[in-house]
């Protein structure tokens, strides 16, 4: 089941969630449960890790989170080459000219 289609429906309790990653089909691809507890979401020390976090670090890392719905939702690092990519395919999916393309190119 999709993070994205679950998170806005979720009622005020702790939830396990099992995420797919949707965008990449690459060897690099995790899957991670999360639990969604009121407005905060825990993670394991392995995403958390793979989000930039460290065990030395106190401040904690800076996190973004993009989307559009109904499908596209990411969290990235702040600032981060992913944090950009996943901006701007926010900001082009809105885009009148893309759409159009996208319209086209599915058709074919």
């Amino acid at each position: 089941m999709l993070l994205s289609r679950i998170l806005p429906r979720v009622p005020r309790r702790a939830l396990g969630v099992r995420s797919q990653s949707i965008l990449s089909t690459s060897s690099s691809a995790k899957e991670f449960k999360v639990v969604l507890d009121g407005d905060t979401l825990y993670v394991d020390q392995a995403l958390a890790e793979a989000l930039g976090w460290n065990p030395g670090q106190m401040n904690g890392v800076s996190l973004t989170l993009s989307g559009r719905e109904p499908h596209y939702f990411a969290v990235a690092r702040s600032g981060t080459d992913s944090d950009l990519l996943a901006r701007a395919t926010v900001e082009s999916s809105v885009n009148p000219r893309v759409q159009m393309m996208l319209d086209y190119l599915k058709d074919r």
